[in-house]
This record gives structure tokens, sequence and C-alpha cells, in this order.
């Protein structure tokens, strides 16, 4: 029964998307991501809508679809650990209390397994924030979210101190994410950029010569990035990125979430491009 519900939420969302006029966004980007010993090519696709309903409310909705492709380059890794595929719909909402408090609840449905998408490995992700305004250039949020931010399903708690000092440079320190941006002109917007990012994965058909009772595959890392961002117009956007992965690690787990195989996969260099068209 919570499998149903968790599906008919995720396609509600999705027909949501596809009915919005107003405030679209869609967007695609590639990343490869080098190291001695793996390399990992990932192409995603965005679709983002978000809506003032009135002074109070502001709902956000993106689903984003994601394929990861691995290449073995000293391995002689059994084929069916080449190809991942994820699915997330992440619908937000916004409830400003006062002037100086808002409220942020997340929910998002995540489907991602080995080769083929399966309604059955479908979970469900979700985070519940407050956000207040010091004055009109600092605030601080903190709160929960349950995540796959170390590769692993996890409730952690988050939080971020938010700072601009003028109108061209923003400040944001916090967990998961930090990110210093400049802008030079209303075209340009130059940002470095430090994120704690995973992902996780359900196996099928894993050979016993590879791990036996595998039923997981598990990715995280520490990033590093410098990004630059061009407006080419009203509605064109054109992102570079450059970046480094530290503490990079690649798992296969059993139910319980223990290590089955260690694949050592090591730290290296990972390169970029997003475009995105905003309505």
């Amino acid at each position: 029964m919570r499998v149903k519900k968790n599906i008919a939420l995720l396609l509600l969302c999705f027909v949501f998307n596809l009915n919005a006029q107003n405030k679209f966004a869609a967007e695609f980007s590639i990343n490869n991501q080098n190291t001695k010993n793996i390399n990992i090519k990932e192409t995603s696709f965005g679709f983002d809508y978000n809506k003032t309903i009135n002074s109070k409310f502001r709902i956000q909705n993106k689903m984003n679809y994601n394929f990861k492709t691995l290449d073995y380059a000293a391995n002689n890794t059994s084929n069916s650990l080449i190809n991942f595929i994820d699915l997330s719909n992440k619908l937000e909402i916004k409830y400003q209390n006062t002037d100086k408090t808002q409220f942020n609840f997340g929910l998002e449905p995540y489907l991602a397994s080995q080769n083929n998408l399966k309604i059955s490995n479908i979970d469900l992700l979700a985070k519940l924030n407050f956000d207040f305004s010091i004055s009109p250039t600092k605030k601080f949020s903190i709160g929960i979210s349950r995540n796959n931010f170390f590769g692993k399903t996890k409730v952690l708690p988050i939080f971020t101190y938010y700072y601009e000092y003028g109108k061209d440079v923003k400040l944001s320190l916090g967990f998961p994410e930090s990110k210093l941006s400049y802008s030079n002109n209303i075209r340009n917007i130059f940002s470095i950029k430090n994120e704690f990012n995973g992902r996780l994965y359900s196996l099928e058909n894993i050979p016993k010569s590879v791990a036996t009772e595998s039923t997981k595959s598990s990715f995280s890392q520490l990033t590093t990035e410098l990004e630059y961002e061009r407006n080419m117009d009203n509605n064109w956007f054109v992102t570079l990125k450059m970046g480094f992965d530290f503490n990079r690690d690649y798992f296969l787990l059993d139910k319980h979430y223990d290590t089955t195989l260690d694949f050592d996969i090591k730290d290296g260099y990972q390169f970029g491009l997003k475009i995105k068209y905003k309505h």
C-alpha cells in the first residue's frame, strides 16, 4: 500500500510539472568523473516549476532523470555493473510565517536501480527546515533531512548561514553545501562550491563472482568545484564546471547496509556542462 501511494504521488507531481505554464525551467547536463581505475559519465535531464500561490505560500517542483555509465579501466568487472539509472521528483512547499521566518517542507519520491527502473525499488526522501532572517543581508536555516548524501539512506541535520555582501557577493556556509558566488555584471556568475553528495541504487542479477548477498550500490564523495554561469539572453543559461572529488567511495552493500565489496575508487577530477532554459 505504501508503494502505491508513493507511485501516485510521483505521477501526480509529474503531471503538475507538465501542466506548468509560468516560471518553468528545463535543463540538460553532462558530467565526467575521471579516476585512475574507474571513470564515470553522467547525463541528466531536469524540469523545474515554481509558483507563488499568495503572499504566504510558494510551491517548487523539480523532476530529475540521471543516467550513469561506468568504465572499469583496470578491472574485469561484470557487465551487469555498468549502467545505473535514477528518477526523482522533489516537491517543496515554503510557508512565509512572518517577515523574518519561513518553514520549508520537501518530499522526494526517489527511484534508482541498476540498468532498469523498477517501481518496487522506490524510496521516499524528505526534509523539514526553518529559515530565520537576522537582517536583510543575513539569515540562517536549520532542519533535518532523510537523504543519500553519504551513499546510504540516513536522517541527518542540515544547516546553512547566508550572507550577502552588496549585490555582487553571496556566501552560504553549512551542510551539505557551502558556496561563494560573485557576479561582475548581470550576465556572469562565478562560484566556488563545496558539497557532500551521493546516490544509492538497487541491484538485481549480481553474479556471485562479484559479491554475494549484495542488494545496493552506493556512491558518495565530497566535491569542490568552480562554476561559471553565463546568461546568454533572457531565457538561456550555460554553466561550465570543473572540480575535484575527495573521499570518493563506491561500495556494494547488503540489506543491512554492510559493505560486501569495496571498489577502492580513487579521488579525481570532474568536468561538467549544463544548459538551462527558463521561462
